[in-house]
């Protein structure tokens, strides 16, 4: 029985339990697959739909787009995530690229959509007590198709087969065999984000609850008042939306989270230490993966009372799921290198590209995937991440490590939320190292003088800037775009 199957019958099986509260709002299993049915028959009754098509979904956070995805899944389509906040030129761009000729609508289509390339279903409160039999799928079929932020400037166009995520799906439950129906599960991620998929499939296999952030609020208070009000037991969130905590951590005591996972971005070791005291009974989980590795690739484990493993201040990525492979390839002369993934989560190639990432190693003529990501092993197979390519820059002509200048104003700065550094261009080759600090009004001065007892002076930030709040992007992580922009502007 393959996965979209499983899901299927997993939703009458967990009929009577509580799938979702949305907004304050229950719905059972049978209610969310009313709304799926429903989804499904308008979806199906369109004269040019047709399986393994892509379908857009404007990603709300309603029960409606949840209710897309499965429809989607349950008709053989391939779900296509759009997220109404953009730019409508951005989602008029992908529904050009994919050649969209549906696009699933939980709410009022975002203005500005080209309606004339694009038919809109408008899903809102439809449900129907039909439920068609499921496609009979593929494992080398096509589930969805992400969009990169593309950290080479280039977004690319990452397609996930239904043999990638049931691997990540094994994988993962392996690890966590003690999640039951009585979980509840905390989304925190944007639906446009795979991070997601985490905190919304894992669940919707066991028949476990999940509960959703409300739309509008600041989200790290939204995440917040959650915790605080809901019985959880799972979360995963960025270290970026928790260091936006950070000065609010004395009022938290959550004793009934049992997994506090964190994902996206490297996770400061000091930060995760300081947050165990008030999640006492929680594992500590760090999740690594690129897109193209299917969701999570990589895990990290410590349970209560264990010591968090950590290298220059950032917690092990841990080590690899069950039908991952790993290889580093290391730099002459050192223990450190790229990482390269491989296995049957890994995605066959990128869409639209001539141009393929993929890298065979020698000693085993294995095609591994080149993530651009730095890593170091311990002896008992361990990784540890030390930063991407992009995180390692020239300043002066020295190579300097911008996650080692974050790590040292934390260590200066305790009391402050997120730290940023940023190589600015301010002109043609010629690179600025600044450094962005939420909560901070000085003017700097005391950390670059104090950062140069430790450091050479090409290590030291030009510039220190106070931020009141970091902007997040949409899969929750620091934009530090938005801050080389915000500060740009301030200059001129």
């Amino acid at each position: 029985m393959n996965l979209i199957q499983r899901f299927f019958n997993g939703f009458k099986t967990y009929s009577q339990l509580i799938a979702f509260e949305l907004n304050r709002e229950e719905f059972t299993y049978d209610r969310f697959s009313a709304l799926v049915n429903g989804s499904r028959l308008l979806l199906e009754s369109q004269p040019d739909f047709f399986p393994q098509q892509p379908v857009g979904v404007f990603c709300n956070e309603k029960a409606e787009t949840y209710a897309a995805v499965f429809a989607i899944w349950f008709s053989g389509g391939i779900f296509v995530p759009l997220n109404p906040a953009l730019p409508p030129s951005v989602n008029n761009e992908l529904i050009r690229k994919y050649n969209l000729q549906l696009v699933i609508s939980p709410g009022e289509a975002p203005a500005g959509v080209n309606k004339e390339d694009v038919k809109i279903l408008q899903t809102a409160q439809i449900t129907s007590d039909r439920s068609l039999p499921v496609y009979d799928w593929n494992p080398e079929h096509t589930v969805y198709i992400l969009t990169t932020s593309g950290s080479t400037g280039t977004p690319k166009s990452v397609p996930i087969s239904l043999k990638n995520l049931e691997a990540f799906v094994e994988g993962f439950l392996e690890l966590y065999p003690e999640l039951s129906p009585d979980d509840n599960f905390l989304q925190t991620y944007d639906l446009t984000a795979d991070a997601a998929f985490t905190g919304y499939l894992i669940p919707f296999l066991l028949g476990a609850t999940v509960f959703t952030v409300p739309p509008g609020a600041f989200k790290p208070f939204a995440v917040a008042k959650v915790l605080s009000e809901k019985p959880i037991s799972w979360v995963q969130v960025t270290p970026s939306l928790l260091a936006c905590l950070h000065p609010f951590f004395h009022s938290f005591n959550l004793p009934g989270i049992r997994h506090f996972h964190f994902g996206g971005e490297a996770l400061p070791a000091d930060l995760a230490e300081e947050w165990r005291q008030h999640v006492p009974n929680a594992e500590i989980s760090n999740v690594y993966g690129p897109t193209e590795t299917t969701v999570t690739a990589t895990i990290y484990k410590c349970m209560p009372g264990e010591k968090l493993k950590a290298r220059r201040n950032i917690v092990s990525i841990g080590k690899p799921l069950k039908k991952v492979k790993v290889f580093i390839q290391k730099d002459p002369g050192s223990d450190e290198g790229e990482l390269l993934i491989a296995g049957d989560q890994v995605m066959k190639s990128y869409l639209f590209s001539t141009i393929q990432s993929f890298r065979e190693v020698s000693d085993d003529a294995v095609v591994y995937y080149p993530t651009g990501d730095f890593v170091e092993m311990d002896k008992e197979c361990y990784l540890y991440y030390l930063g991407r390519r992009d995180e390692q820059v020239k300043i002066s002509g020295y190579r300097v490590d911008l996650i080692e200048v974050e790590n040292q104003i934390r260590r200066l700065l305790p009391q402050v939320g997120n730290v940023a550094a940023v190589a600015v261009e301010r002109s043609a080759g010629v690179f600025q190292l600044v450094a962005f600090v939420e909560n901070y009004s000085g003017s700097g001065k005391e950390i670059t003088d104090q950062m140069r007892h430790v450091f050479p002076a090409y290590k030291i930030p030009e510039k220190i800037v106070g931020v009141f709040n970091f902007p997040i992007s949409t899969s929750g992580k620091t934009d530090k775009k938005t801050l080389v922009r915000n500060y740009l502007k301030s200059l001129e």
